[in-house]
């Protein structure tokens, strides 16, 4: 009763001017009908009463001729006029006879005129009125009771009409309910299953119908969308943590690196570590960039560079020598064809996919083994390969990796090493290939396309910075790359100097010059006068520069790190 109750609240409007409708074509159809049987029963008066009113009329009689009068009239007939035609012979002498109601209402009454004869001559016009409002009253009188009977009767109908709405609704209410019920009690896993089970629950007619199936693909969707709903849950805490370990880990490494130059070992040694934990220093850095501000992030990560490839793979093997170097018959080797093998990379993203790469060679390694790192270069492409001589990969296994997730041969490993020297080597416009043999090892090989003269076309950068620091990290940084740095420290050292710049060069501008200049400024003069790289070497987010839609936007590291 509570489903039919609801139906009534959301459609009485509907119901209601069905009923009147009905009532008001009925209604009228019951007054036409009235006013023409009234007409019928004057002119069949008329006609029977002929003879009796030509005798009152010709002997002048108006008191019986109004009783025939009377007579003629009918209960939907207001009023009866006569209008008599002289007449030879006739004693009548009055102008008009008139019986019934003489109250008029001008605009709901209809006046009819016939000719009034008998033995064939006209005594005159009968006239009559029909009142409309006497009509209807008198019919709506006459119709109450089949007006009430159509109503129930339409109630009973609609009822019987839609009790397998009813079915479904209640069906329908209680897969609500019980949806409701499981996400409040934090249960989206079970969703699906829940409804499945009401819908099996429906009338037999409505299962397999478009509504049966829209509602079995919601829930599909919603079973879908509590899936993701779990899986973003766990990427938030894990991104959560990621942050937190590269906030926290970026005081000790500072600590350590400020350490390592008071260390009594060699040069080169030195230089290792402080290359390491500069190295730990970017990726900590990175991770806290990406999971506080991904956006920002995104926009502000170093663009590919092209790079001698040698110098940066080497220092990475400097490094796994170090850390694996208590692992007994673990080695790794080292080989180049040369330091003009260049291609466009991100060096730290480099770095760490082969980092990753050797990590995986040395720890699927059961009793030892040799790792050889090689950079060589074949047919216009550089070729990275990290070759081990392990205990290899099954078929079925390897055809699978390089996927997200998958791994091979490692305790607690998450594929996630191979996955990203996958994605990293192609977004440079490369490739990763896995070759291996049970029994005889692995083989996976980063191929990049080379980069020649062609790629390299500016030996030169210019840096406009005030920081003298920060011009003798980019000098060191440009020797190591091969690259020319013009550097300026005010922007009328570099405006005395941009007559003999190409237009394309790249040009790095510090943000917050020396004496209050702006750096967004000194690159619109340059973007005016036709410069197109100009890049704003910035802590800044590039919001700031949202207005600037030319200009790049990048850390303050030089851009061969």
């Amino acid at each position: 009763m509570s489903v039919f109750t609801r139906i009534l609240a959301y459609n009485w409007r509907h119901y209601a001017a069905a009923v009147l409708v009905f009532v008001a074509f009925w209604q009228a159809f019951s007054a036409f009908s009235a006013v023409r049987v009234a007409d019928d029963k004057l002119l069949t008066a008329m006609r029977q009463n002929a003879a009796y009113f030509e005798k009152a009329f010709l002997e002048g009689d108006v008191f019986e001729t109004q009783r025939i009068m009377w007579r003629i009239k009918n209960e939907n007939i207001k009023r009866v006029t006569f209008h008599p035609v002289q007449f030879e012979g006739s004693r009548w002498i009055f102008k008009e006879a008139v019986i019934g109601n003489l109250y008029d209402r001008p605009h709901a009454q209809l006046t009819h005129t016939v000719p009034f004869i008998s033995n064939g001559a006209e005594l005159g016009r009968l006239e009559y009125v029909i009142d409309l409002v006497d009509v209807n009253a008198a019919v709506f009188y006459q119709n109450y009771m089949l007006f009430i009977t159509v109503v129930f009767f339409f109630l009973g109908l609609l009822i019987l009409s839609n009790l397998g709405a009813i079915q479904t609704l209640l069906a329908l209410e209680r897969a609500v309910n019980e949806i409701n019920a499981i996400t409040t009690a934090g249960r989206g896993d079970i969703i699906r299953d829940s409804i499945k089970k009401n819908i099996a629950s429906l009338p037999a007619g409505i299962i397999g119908t478009p509504f049966a199936q829209m509602t079995g693909r919601m829930s599909d969707a919603l079973g879908e969308a509590a899936r993701l709903e779990s899986e973003l849950a766990v990427s938030k805490a894990v991104s959560d943590m990621a942050a937190q370990v590269a906030h926290d880990i970026r005081s000790p490494l500072a600590a350590l690196g400020a350490a390592a130059k008071g260390l009594s070992a060699d040069a080169e040694q030195r230089k290792l570590i402080e290359g390491a934990v500069g190295r730990m220093q970017g990726i900590a850095d990175d991770l806290l960039a990406r999971y506080r501000a991904p956006g920002a992030a995104a926009e502000a990560k170093a663009k590919p560079a092209v790079m001698r490839l040698a110098g940066i793979v080497e220092q990475v093997v400097e490094e796994k020598r170090l850390q694996h170097a208590a692992k007994v018959g673990v080695k790794i080797n080292f080989e180049s064809d040369g330091g003009e093998l260049k291609a466009a990379v991100e060096a730290k993203e480099l770095q760490r996919a082969v980092s990753n790469l050797v990590n995986n060679a040395v720890e699927a390694f059961e009793k030892g083994g040799t790792v050889l790192v090689r950079v060589f270069g074949l047919d216009g492409r550089v070729l990275i390969a990290v070759k081990d001589d392990g205990k290899g990969i099954p078929a079925d296994v390897l055809a699978k990796l390089g996927g997200k997730g998958e791994t091979h041969g490692k305790a607690g490993g998450t594929g996630l090493g191979l996955y990203h020297a996958r994605t990293s080597a192609e977004s440079w416009g490369g490739s990763l290939k896995i070759e291996s043999e049970p029994g005889k090892g692995t083989t996976v090989t980063m191929e990049l396309p080379r980069a020649g003269a062609a790629d390299n076309k500016h030996k030169a950068v210019v840096l406009l910075d005030d920081d003298q620091l920060v011009h003798m990290n980019w000098r060191m940084a440009a020797k190591a790359a091969g690259t020319e740095l013009k550097s300026f420290k005010t922007p009328e050292e570099l405006s005395a100097a941009q007559e003999g710049l190409p237009k394309d060069i790249p040009i790095y501008i510090d943000a917050e010059l020396g004496d209050g200049a702006k750096g967004d400024e000194v690159a619109q003069r340059l973007h005016e006068k036709g410069f197109t790289d100009i890049t704003m070497a910035t802590g800044h987010s590039p919001d700031k520069f949202a207005g600037l839609s030319w200009l790049k936007v990048r850390g303050k590291e030089p851009p061969w790190n």
